[in-house]
């Protein structure tokens, strides 16, 4: 869970991770227990706040990127 991604910007995301990138999602960070996922859209910045966040599947709507861990 070091490998938690912080401050990127939605296109530094969308070069580094293209649609159908694998991570590991963590539904609560700090906490042992993830999913493992596959992005299904590009990342975006909410239109009020700083999240960023990207379609995964198995969830509605956009997760933040800050739960995810990228599987290499």
């Amino acid at each position: 869970m070091v490998n938690l991604l912080r401050n990127m910007s939605a296109s530094g995301f969308n070069r580094r991770f293209p649609v159908g990138s694998k991570f590991r999602y963590y539904p609560v960070p700090g906490l042992p227990g993830y999913e493992e996922v596959i992005t299904r859209s590009t990342a975006w910045h909410m239109q009020r706040g700083n999240n960023l966040v990207v379609r995964v599947e198995g969830k509605i709507g956009g997760v933040s990127v800050n739960h995810l861990e990228p599987i290499v």
